[in-house]
């Protein structure tokens, strides 16, 4: 049988009768039908992925590499030496020519998607460091594999072919793709990482400096078209470059504004006319011909249509729910067949600003190689420029190297040591006059009526609030996080086209000018996967050193909306207080407007996390609208703490406030003596509607009297066992609860005690 990779020419002619279905007709000369024979290998380098993935994903590899082992399988280095009657009949001219079609449209479309999701804009917003690294990276890798190889040809005797294809090979290798390094990110929820925006950069850097390299040179990594002849080298490079200027003017000021006018002829909240989305399948596939025509790389055009198509809804994200389901399914596969058809094991005779973990991990990264790599070998080995041998090396290679690196990136890098707090940044240690800052967060609109009650409940004339909003969104047509700031210093839109987020950003723009007692007010949108969410919320916290995240919550909530509370909890470099809000707080008025004074209550059994919400209690009961009530619970037949530091810590607590608020008849201290968890359940659900708002800590000791047997009933984990029962629908009572968890670094790193824990090892 004749190698997958020679260059034959030959006619393939089929009836339309018999293009459509039947057997696979093992028993004449060439299968009858091609739809059934094309079926046949798509379907199985799918269940072959599917297999490796299960197998790998206990080591934690990307899908690169089950991708390609599969592909490979399907070639002539496993399937045609096990079966070559199965391969030959499989694998007819026939069948391979509609695989190759099927193949660059995958790629074409592969391209086009990954591209629609790299903000360019990254580029002006790198850093030195990034500069250094990306040009770095590219042009001393391309001096060093070139001279290695130079050496090698020059020590070794070679085939000539093998020989010359050396150079070819080194600069194949020294490239980095943006379009892997963003797959990769993503797939390690790294993409909000200080790590993966230098990554991200620096290989987006690369990628463009590689970009000028095939412009001015004719022969680079990037393309498979060879080199002119010498003579003609000048006037072959610019044509080249004459040819990718008209490109790129054609797409920018002809077809993005075209997109722009089909976004605003969308109704806001709806996806684009089905008609919008054929037309810009049309200027995806004409680009594509345009710069294969022109003689760039067909990809090209794809690339640059990609980065210029509007990622914001509704545009981005219909292209990326219309077309990614076909592409990963049918074309894809046919693009690791051919991957595999020409892979034949047989035919092989620091010195940063930067950490040294993070320094190991960005290395390992940016050596990583993805479906995009594999796509440049294979049209390398088309035209020529590599041989067969050459090829099998580096797509093992790179399998290699993402089945290495992948596992070690997970254990060397953490995205969240860039957050880890040196000092206390909670409540109770904050001060009791001193300037309070809040970070609260918002994943709905409804939750912005509840988020400014609760913060004006906790604002108060002897003490200043600075308050920061986030905004949470997950942008599912950009793979590129990003951190929005709104300004809210007058009342005017910023920006006249309407959008989902302006009702919330003008609630909160009014709300800073006729709010007042407020030092600061700020808003952002974090723009980024569920995955990663929560990096950009405790950076956030971080940086503005607030002593609070609020995190809204709702038993109907998506879990990846919990999926982030869950990381913000065990992560964050401050308190948080999980609010789960109903009764008053969700009324859209501002909350003294419906009555004079709240009803706050405190539920105090003990340790940091109810010290921590009784500190919250007395800062807000500095409001004189505010009625706090502290309902202590006490263990009948207490004996001595085994912890006696927490008891002493507990009761100065409770009596210091006790001796501040000596004289405030808005406060009320309860004591109540419990038996069992059974009776703590009896007086939680007696409670009722006494109360606006009750606060109570997340975690408690788990060998408590008070709480004996009620932890086994617990069904959310992020309340806690007392928020749990209060939030259950067994409880009659309509006040919003405040569940808070005190700096959790801080609080192990003082007790030394892990009973004061609520089942840690269940959160992820």
């Amino acid at each position: 049988m004749a190698s997958p990779t020679s260059a034959k020419n030959f006619t393939v002619c089929q009836p339309f009768a018999t293009m459509v279905w039947g057997s696979v007709g093992f028993g004449s000369e060439q299968p009858n039908f091609n739809i059934p024979n094309l079926i046949i290998p798509i379907t199985s380098v799918t269940i072959l992925s599917a297999i490796f993935w299960l197998i790998l994903r206990p080591l934690g590899n990307h899908t690169f590499v089950s991708q390609m082992l599969a592909g490979i399988l399907m070639g002539p280095s496993f399937l045609e030496r096990v079966n070559e009657k199965f391969s030959n009949k499989i694998f007819t001219p026939k069948t391979m020519t509609v695989l190759n079609v099927f193949e660059s449209l995958g790629i074409i479309y592969m391209v086009f998607l990954l591209s629609v999701r790299i903000d360019i804009r990254i580029i002006q917003k790198s850093g030195r460091l990034a500069i250094v690294i990306g040009v770095g990276s590219f042009v001393l890798s391309m001096i060093a594999t070139i001279l290695a190889s130079s050496f090698v040809k020059g020590a070794i005797q070679l085939e000539e072919n093998l020989g010359n294809s050396l150079k070819t090979v080194a600069a194949l290798e020294s490239t980095i793709s943006i379009h892997v390094i963003l797959a990769l990110l993503s797939d390690l929820k790294l993409l909000n990482s200080e790590l993966g925006r230098l990554a991200v950069s620096s290989s987006l850097i690369s990628s463009a400096v590689n970009c000028f390299a095939v412009t001015f040179t004719g022969n680079s990594s990037g393309q498979a078209a060879q080199a002119p002849p010498p003579g003609r080298f000048k006037h072959a490079a610019l044509l080249m470059f004459l040819s990718l200027t008209f490109i790129v003017v054609l797409i920018v000021f002809g077809l993005r504004p075209t997109m722009f006018w089909m976004m605003r002829k969308t109704p806001g909240g709806k996806s684009p006319k089905r008609g919008h989305l054929w037309f810009v399948n049309i200027m995806l596939l004409g680009c594509s011909l345009l710069a294969e025509i022109t003689g760039l790389h067909g990809y090209f055009g794809a690339v640059i249509l990609g980065i210029n198509t509007p990622a914001t809804p509704p545009m981005g994200a219909s292209l990326v729910d219309k077309i990614e389901s076909i592409i990963w399914a049918v074309f894809m596969p046919c693009f690791l067949i051919n991957v595999g058809r020409r892979v034949n094991f047989f035919s092989v005779g620091l010195k940063t600003f930067l950490t040294v973990e993070d320094a190991v991990s960005l290395g390992l990264l940016l050596n990583c190689r993805g479906l995009y790599d594999v796509q440049i070998f294979s049209r390398a080995i088309q035209q020529q420029m590599i041989t067969d041998e050459s090829f099998a090396i580096m797509v093992a290679s790179s399998v290699l190297k993402s089945a290495i690196i992948i596992p070690l990136v997970r254990v060397v890098y953490d995205s969240s040591r860039r957050y880890v707090a040196y000092r206390r940044h909670t409540i109770q240690h904050n001060g009791r006059n001193s300037e309070l800052r809040i970070l609260a967060c918002i994943n709905d609109p409804d939750n912005v009526a509840t988020i400014l009650n609760i913060i004006q409940t906790s604002n108060s004339p002897q003490s200043p609030i600075a308050v920061c909003f986030m905004n949470l969104e997950e942008y599912v047509g950009r793979y590129t996080p990003v951190v929005i700031q709104h300004r809210l210093d007058s009342l005017e839109p910023s920006s006249s086209k309407p959008s989902k987020i302006d009702p919330m950003i003008n609630a909160l723009r009014r709300y800073k000018h006729y709010q007042k007692g407020l030092k600061s007010v700020h808003c952002f949108t974090a723009v980024a996967p569920f995955a990663s969410m929560h990096d950009d919320i405790c950076l956030m916290a971080f940086e503005k050193c607030t002593a609070l995240v609020i995190l809204p919550f709702k038993r109907a909530d998506s879990p990846q909306i919990r999926t982030v509370t869950k990381n913000v909890i065990k992560l964050a470099p401050c308190s948080v207080g999980i609010l789960y809000y109903r009764g008053l707080f969700m009324d859209p008025k501002p909350i003294f407007s419906r009555q004079l004074t709240i009803s706050v209550c405190v539920l105090f059994i003990g340790g940091p996390d109810d010290r921590e919400a009784l500190a919250y209690g007395a800062r807000m009961v500095e409001n004189h609208s505010i009625m706090l009530t502290i309902i202590r619970f006490i263990a009948m037949n207490h004996t001595t703490n085994d912890n006696l530091i927490e008891e002493s810590c507990d009761l100065n607590m409770i009596n210091g406030f006790r001796m501040t608020c000596i004289n405030n008849s808005n406060v009320e201290y309860i004591t109540r003596s419990i038996k069992d968890g059974a009776e703590t359940a009896g007086v939680l659900n007696a409670i009722g509607d006494d109360f606006d708002l009750i606060l109570v800590g997340r975690r408690h000791d788990r060998h408590s009297q008070v709480l004996l047997g009620l932890s086994e009933w617990s069904e959310i984990e992020e309340l806690g066992v007392v928020g749990d029962i209060l939030a259950s629908s067994h409880c009659a009572s309509r006040a919003s609860i405040m569940v808070i968890q005190q700096q959790a670094s801080i609080v192990e790193g003082m007790t030394g005690n892990s009973k004061y824990t609520y089942n840690n090892n269940r959160i992820p």
